[in-house]
């Protein structure tokens, strides 16, 4: 399927939406860790990550392909900067279950590849980046092309070996694949080979937002992380560091909230030394407080995504599921408005450029679909998720398994040639169908008759 910057899956209990937000976490995992430490972390055993067939047994390979936009300039942790000559890459990932050489099911990689996406054959930059930008974005090739990928698979008698060439120079690293245990992206830690490591920050920053009321209500230890985790966690300390940096924000965040909350006219944030923490409060219009620890979860949702649109630190892919949770059906506009906010809006001149953000959300919420559905927002994209069966011929015999098959909206004219290269006008068709049949569920139509 085919991201924009903020894309919205939709489909009913089971069917797959958040198997997405798996494959991208497993593949955020491969950029930083071992296989065995990646598939650990997911849900369920290594060998549950692999298509199951109906005769209950599961695929031998697993793969991945994914293309991205990143920053044209990266930095490391060395003091170490570059400029990268391509923005737009494809990231190419095989791996297969097989026994190792004590007779234990092991996994190994058959195949990685990094290239990058040549402008002419880049739909997605066509679509989505307006052309007064596209230079700013994507920087222009001024020398020749490049014909080497940046990370690359090849076999030579019968071993595969998996070669890291330098960025335009001579040299590199190469390792049979039967020997690594982790991808070759995730050894790279610097700005050595510029392209990858760049690859590889920006898969790290995949974020998987599933927020929790009770860490969100948490005070946090002034020794503490200053990044909110995928919980809410260190919300505290994210916006302490926010306001130590640059104090103005704090005015812009409660500016924010207020439009969404009239009810709270400022955000705070105190250092509380007896308790050696820090503390939220929220300030009324009739002048009360209230620190976090008494709020609703669906201002603490409010609130944490108000502080991640000002976070500098925050980057990347934002994975929201089911955002509607613990907020009133009447606020899922403010909370769609503010979703949309934190994406990169490519069509704004700015120095410096804002940092790449992306907003991928799942639900199966009519009320949050009827609220974007009639958006002609080029930048919004809305796609249904359903799981149907599939025969294919795989190892000489024909195997039925099923899969998730998500499929765009169309909705209206402007957005018909978004999706002319990636679906049939029968299979455009039906996708509009079950999304409206799927609208017109109760919950639509309670709501309706409401409105």
């Amino acid at each position: 399927m085919e991201f924009s910057p903020f894309t919205i899956i939709a489909g009913t209990n089971a069917s797959g939406k958040s198997n997405l937000f798996d494959a991208l976490r497993l593949l955020s995992k491969l950029a930083e860790t071992d296989l065995r430490t990646a598939f650990s972390e997911q849900r369920g055993e290594a060998i549950e990550q692999f298509s199951m067939f109906f005769s209950n047994d599961s695929a031998k390979e697993i793969s991945f392909a994914v293309e991205m936009l990143i920053d044209k300039t990266i930095h490391d942790n060395w003091g170490g900067n570059a400029t990268l000559k391509y923005t737009r890459l494809r990231y190419e990932l095989k791996i297969k279950r097989e026994k190792n050489s004590r007779g234990i099911e092991d996994l190994f990689i058959t195949h990685e590849q990094l290239t990058p996406i040549r402008p002419d054959k880049d739909e997605w930059i066509k679509k989505y980046l307006p052309k007064k930008v596209l230079e700013i974005w994507r920087p222009k090739v001024i020398t020749g092309k490049r014909g080497k990928p940046y990370i690359y698979t090849v076999e030579e008698k019968e071993i595969i070996t998996i070669k890291l060439p330098q960025d335009g120079k001579k040299g590199g690293k190469e390792s049979p694949a039967n020997a690594v245990a982790q991808t070759v992206l995730s050894g790279i830690n610097d700005v050595e080979f510029p392209h990858s490591f760049a690859a590889k920050e920006e898969m790290k920053n995949w974020h998987f937002l599933q927020l929790n009321p009770t860490d969100l209500r948490k005070p946090s230890p002034r020794i503490s992380s200053d990044i909110i985790s995928p919980s809410g966690a260190n919300l505290a300390s994210a916006l302490f560091r926010i306001k130590t940096q640059e104090e103005y924000l704090m005015s812009d965040i409660s500016r924010n909230l207020n439009n969404l909350l009239p009810n709270f006219v400022e955000v705070k944030v105190e250092e509380d030394l007896a308790n050696n923490q820090f503390v939220i409060k929220l300030r009324s219009e009739d002048d009360r407080e209230f620190t976090s620890r008494v709020l609703s979860e669906g201002t603490l949702r409010l609130l944490a995504l108000c502080v991640l649109k000002y976070d500098e630190k925050y980057r990347g892919i934002l994975c929201f599921e089911e955002p509607e949770n613990g907020v009133h059906p009447y606020r899922l506009d403010m909370m769609i408005k503010l979703l949309r906010e934190i994406t990169t809006n490519f069509s704004e001149l700015e120095e410096p450029l804002p940092p790449l953000r992306q907003v991928i959300v799942n639900t199966h919420s009519p009320s949050f679909i009827a609220d974007i559905f009639d958006s002609n927002e080029l930048n919004i994209t809305v796609w249904f998720s359903q799981l149907v069966s599939k025969i294919e011929g795989l190892d000489t015999e024909k195997r039925k398994y099923q899969v998730t098959k998500i499929l765009p909206v169309v909705r209206g004219p402007a957005q018909t040639k978004l999706f002319d290269n990636l679906i049939s006008n029968q299979e455009k068709e039906l996708t509009k169908n079950e999304a409206i049949n799927y609208l017109r569920s109760n919950d639509y139509e309670t709501r309706s008759s409401q409105l």
